[in-house]
């Protein structure tokens, strides 16, 4: 009866447009409270909010959104779009697949996918229309490359991720780097695939001659700074995100000379503002599972798991079928937070390597950002174009976001796409 006055409670608040962390906190508290008495109810939520925040994980969170800010408040993206035009451009389609390329290079600096599409979409998609390149295609390929923030490393659904489940940030930053990778040129070959067969929808080159510049490999170093100090050992991933942070405040102040103190304040407010929202969420949820833990869900939910003789596969696709709903309602951080330790009793039934899943749920919420009634990056795409609408970007979506579930499967037939770097580098 707790359980369900519980859950209910939190539907309700969540359909009457309550914050999902206030929801979360609110029907957390109330199980408590029905468990336990008010009392000793509104002590337990002080202490396992302050528990669970008091993270030197955590603090990565900040840090890497601040180090995404400073970059893009510096004005990197457009040297990343003109790198990537530099080296790509001349391909079939070369601005769309320039477009996301850049996408996958600024998803390894900010982390995020909706800093993502706003940065290379606000670039690319003007100079992809102004070259006549198809309406749809260009919102689709920009929207759904965006996604890829969530998944390229340093990425803050992995760290979230991390938290809930006790395994290895290293481990999923590494795990995460070659399916991001492999998304991105299947995005491309579509790209370049379409304009070879339909040369209506986009010009086929792109003949601007882009010199290279000292900022441009700049901004690649920022990535082999960060990643590379933790693939090889002189980093955790929360000091590689103040090293990090070190370099890009270094790099747009006295390199590019483009961050002012009026942008560093603004990239100041938008993490602050940004970060607080990340961790009122992360106490939300700890709430709302140790009540989940006092009612003894998780292990009545593994004793019931073991009497309808699933066996792993069949479990993992009605836990992916559950996430692609998920992801049309809710962002990844909330999904992550919300489900994953309800589901962790289960993943370890049935033996399911903890590192792999995290990989698969987060490509599971890329698809999700692109997928309505929800879908945050259709919602960017429209801020930064409001002469589209969201059915046509939603329809230049479509194809890409397919490539991602076939993307998901070939993860799931094939896990060592995932495993081969945590397995294998020390």
């Amino acid at each position: 009866m707790v359980f369900l006055t519980t859950i209910v409670v939190l539907l309700v608040l969540l359909v009457v447009g309550i914050p999902i962390a206030i929801s979360l906190f609110i029907s957390g508290l109330i199980g408590y409270m029905m468990t336990i008495d008010i009392a000793p109810g509104l002590t337990a939520l002080a202490q396992i909010a302050y528990g669970h925040l008091n993270s030197f994980v955590l603090a990565a969170i900040p840090l890497y959104v601040f180090m995404g800010q400073i970059m893009l408040k510096g004005g990197s993206g457009k040297d990343l779009f003109d790198f990537a035009q530099r080296v790509v451009g001349r391909l079939p389609g070369g601005l769309g697949v320039a477009a996301i390329f850049a996408c996958a290079i600024f998803a390894a600096i900010s982390g995020s996918s909706t800093a993502t599409v706003a940065t290379i979409g606000s670039i690319s998609i003007p100079e992809m229309l102004k070259r006549g390149y198809d309406r749809k295609m260009t919102a689709g390929a920009v929207a759904v490359s965006g996604s890829l923030g969530i998944l390229i490393p340093p990425s803050i659904s992995f760290i979230l991720y991390s938290l809930v489940t006790s395994t290895s940030v290293g481990k999923l930053f590494m795990a995460g780097f070659l399916p991001g990778i492999m998304l991105a040129l299947m995005f491309a070959a579509y790209t370049i695939v379409v304009s070879l067969l339909d040369r209506t929808k986009q010009l086929p080159k792109d003949t601007s001659k882009i010199p290279l510049t000292f900022e441009m490999f700049g901004i690649i170093a920022m990535i082999f700074i960060v990643l590379g100090g933790i693939y090889l050992g002189y980093f955790t991933p929360t000091e590689a995100a103040a090293a990090g942070v070190a370099y890009a405040l270094a790099f747009t102040v006295f390199v590019k000379r483009t961050l002012t103190l009026r942008l560093f304040w603004a990239a100041t407010r938008d993490t602050v503002a940004s970060s607080a929202m990340i961790l009122m969420l992360v106490a939300g949820a700890a709430v709302f599972g140790n009540t989940l833990s006092l009612l003894r869900v998780p292990q009545d939910l593994t004793a019931w798991l073991a009497t309808l003789d699933l066996n792993a596969w069949e479990f993992l696709l009605a836990v992916n079928l559950l996430f692609l709903v998920l992801g049309m309602f809710m962002d990844a951080s909330a999904a992550i937070l919300v489900t994953v330790p309800i589901l962790l009793p289960g993943l370890e039934h049935f033996q399911i390597d903890l590192i792999w899943f995290g990989v698969i749920l987060v490509i599971n919420m890329e698809i999700g950002a692109v997928t309505p009634p929800v879908g945050m990056n259709l919602f960017v795409v429209k801020a930064l174009r409001p002469d589209y609408s969201i059915g046509e970007i939603l329809m230049g979506s479509l194809p890409y976001a397919l490539l991602g579930l076939v993307g998901l499967g070939l993860v799931m037939i094939f896990p060592d796409i995932a495993l081969v770097l945590p397995n294998n580098v020390k």
